[in-house]
């Protein structure tokens, strides 16, 4: 599994390669929550996340992977912001289990039905599913649940989590031109929340664009969610906003970095880049 310690040690090695690095906050147990930028400030801007979801860190892997190829090849089109581990806390409940964290380990175990197996957590360690943390027609969402769970439940109110507050924050100190959330599994691609008109017009081109290079899914008017970044996103910025389902449904939970295949990597590889070079073409 993608790790914490793994995610610090590769930004590092990019810093030292010449990418920005910095924080766009911090997670309820104090981690930082540490972003890569790639390209120059001008042009288009696309914010690129993963690991919101503790069991999905196959994803962490796959957006640093992703950092590390766009530093290699250039951004001509504007930067890249990669955001690789929205959820340090869930990861390192995954990695070394409740008593890593002390005073909760308690109410982990509680959550968690007693278990110390946590392999299956998407929460933090507040037990707030962080994708259904955010202000876009908030406990809506069909599987939503309003009490402390492993996954789906929404929290007290939207952005009560630190996380979600962080990624709020940032996102709206960058005002990126489109966002793409990672998540695992199903080889979707999601991209519509309740917008219309020529919004819904621009964003459904923009998703036909992009799946030429993905071969997913495409779920259209896809409604029954809510709370979800990408979501927020949507509902807020007004910009179009992706999700992005990788690995094969064939696979099952927990899955490690080799359900990160060369495939998957071979599909996903420069979508951040074919994003920036489709938004650059459109202000032209």
């Amino acid at each position: 599994m993608y790790t914490y310690s793994r995610l610090t040690d590769d930004i590092a090695y990019l810093l030292r390669c010449g990418a920005e690095a910095g924080s766009i906050g911090y997670s309820e147990s104090g981690r930082i929550i540490p972003y890569v930028r790639v390209g120059n400030r001008k042009g288009a801007k696309t914010i690129v996340t993963g690991g919101i979801h503790a069991r999905e860190n196959v994803t962490c892997a796959l957006v640093m992977r992703q950092a590390a190829y766009a530093l290699d090849k250039g951004v001509p089109d504007g930067s890249v912001y990669f955001v690789p581990m929205v959820n340090p806390d869930g990861a390192l409940l995954i990695e070394y289990g409740a008593d890593f964290f002390k005073e909760k380990s308690g109410f982990l175990r509680q959550v968690n039905g007693g278990s110390d197996d946590f392999a299956l957590w998407k929460a933090n360690s507040d037990a707030v599913d962080l994708n259904v943390n955010f202000d876009a027609r908030w406990a809506s969402g069909i599987q939503n649940v309003k009490n402390p769970a492993p996954q789906n439940y929404v929290g007290s109110f939207p952005f009560c989590a630190r996380e979600t507050a962080a990624l709020r924050d940032f996102t709206l100190e960058i005002m990126p031109d489109c966002t793409v959330s990672y998540h695992a599994k199903g080889r979707e691609l999601y991209w519509f929340f309740h917008q219309s008109g020529w919004r819904k017009t621009r964003d459904l081109k923009m998703a036909r664009y992009i799946n030429r290079k993905l071969s997913y899914k495409l779920m259209d008017d896809f409604t029954s969610s809510a709370g979800g970044y990408k979501d927020w996103c949507v509902d807020t910025l007004k910009i179009p906003a992706f999700t992005v389902e990788i690995v094969s449904d064939e696979k099952t939970h927990p899955l490690s970095d080799d359900a990160l295949s060369e495939d998957e990597w071979e599909r996903n590889k420069d979508l951040p880049l074919i994003i920036n070079e489709y938004l650059t073409r459109l202000d032209k």
